[in-house]
């Protein structure tokens, strides 16, 4: 199938007609120099002067627990640690149709808003052992050819101390096929001794099995926790060769000026990708502050300065983590400007780097918006560029992967007056 898209709006502001031929985007042309006729395509979609890039990236959610808010008790404390525990409540009685179910209601709105990749987080521990994996494992497959979707199989309640989830672990990365991910929480353990085990544990596996890491480090207020050194340190050690991303470190934030530099220094020069998310890191960090409470994300300024490579999750949707969200990463990109002070013309177009080119980094995808690749678009009806982007969030959009719509959605609005 052949698809051409007129009048559409690039991010450089250059008013462009866009052709695509079996999947790929085959010709970048502005309107003054060609034109297309309906004969030449068969189909063509009139952008309307709207802005046309490269679709979103969803690279950090938790698919098998989102919405189960609507079946579980609200977080009282509104911490991460009662979080936790709520979702043992449900976390027992999951069924595969159930998470997939759940998962699939997501999915379809981060479609609606865009995104074409999602990376998400299943739990593996002693409490749903496999069956949150063996949910999203169908999931993937229901999506296959609509979008792509990586797994991480996460130990959220440890590994040294939730015993048997070693063992899940590689159960987890023999069942889920070559495109697992291996992930972490070095500092949800008893003490340092066992986050470090903890840390080691994951390198000695990934480098057995031949994949990523995607690791939840650092995830508290506490400015002793040291899990994201320590990771970095070993990695640069052992000159791990596989990709390593590391999400939220929201303690990064409760160091002291000097020795954050000095994280970050040890993160960059290890070469890991970094994920925050502000929609649920705003609500649970600094639940213990008494007075001024913290905003709750990591040092994303300082880390972007430093030259890592940073993008941003969506995390949660109605769970007792984060009781909103609807999977859009134009609002969440919007709620990092305001949580990192990101308001510049630069900062802005930063914002709309997170959740494309450093999410495709961070997914190790090739993601580009240009002749000959693949052509996974996004359409924003109404706006011409990404401050207007991420200021309004438009509600009408069209999303193209390997040039096939696969979503669209219209918007009217009638004034009375």
């Amino acid at each position: 199938m052949s698809l051409g898209i007129i009048n559409a709006r690039t991010r450089e502001g250059n008013l462009v007609n866009i052709a695509i031929q079996e999947g790929l985007v085959t010709d970048i042309v502005n309107i003054d120099e060609k034109s297309f006729s309906e004969n030449d395509f068969d189909q063509i979609i009139d952008a309307k002067d709207s802005l046309v890039t490269e679709s979103f990236i969803s690279p950090h959610i938790h698919l098998d627990k989102v919405l189960i808010g609507d079946i579980i008790e609200p977080n009282q404390s509104g911490t991460l640690w009662e979080a936790i525990q709520k979702t043992w409540e449900v976390k027992r009685n999951y069924t595969v149709e159930n998470i997939k179910q759940r998962a699939t209601d997501v999915i379809n709105n981060q479609i609606k808003f865009g995104v074409t990749k999602i990376r998400t987080h299943v739990d593996v521990d002693s409490i749903g052992s496999l069956m949150p994996l063996k949910g999203l494992l169908a999931t993937k497959d229901e999506f296959k050819n609509v979008i792509d979707l990586q797994i991480v199989a996460f130990p959220q309640e440890g590994i040294l101390k939730d015993e048997g989830t070693e063992e899940l672990l590689e159960k987890a990365l023999e069942t889920g096929g070559k495109d697992m991910i291996l992930g972490g929480m070095p500092h949800n353990e008893f003490n340092g001794k066992n986050s470090k085990k903890h840390v080691n544990i994951l390198l000695s596996m990934a480098k057995k099995y031949n994949v990523p890491i995607d690791s939840h480090t650092d995830e508290t207020d506490d400015p002793t926790s040291r899990t994201l050194q320590y990771l970095a340190s070993r990695a640069i050690e052992e000159k791990f060769e596989k990709s390593i991303t590391v999400d939220h470190i929201c303690a990064l934030s409760a160091y002291d000026d000097y020795h954050a530099a000095r994280v970050i220094d040890l993160v960059k020069r290890a070469g890991i990708n970094v994920v925050t998310n502000p929609p649920t890191n705003m609500v649970l960090q600094g639940r213990l502050d008494t007075g001024a409470q913290r905003v709750g994300i990591t040092r994303v300024k300082e880390l972007l300065a430093a030259g890592v490579n940073v993008t941003i999750g969506q995390d949660c949707v109605h769970d007792p983590y984060y009781p909103f969200g609807k999977g859009d990463m134009l609002e969440v990109a919007n709620l990092l400007g305001h949580a990192a002070k990101m308001t510049t013309f630069s900062d802005i177009n930063t914002l709309y780097d997170t959740i494309t080119k450093n999410a495709a980094q961070t997914m190790d995808i090739d993601h580009q918006f240009k002749k000959g690749k693949p052509a996974d678009m996004v359409i924003l009806y109404g706006v011409k560029n990404v401050h207007e982007a991420i200021r309004t969030t438009p509600p009408a959009r069209t999303t193209i992967r390997n040039g096939k719509i696969i979503s669209q959605t219209e918007y009217d609005y009638h004034r009375f007056y």
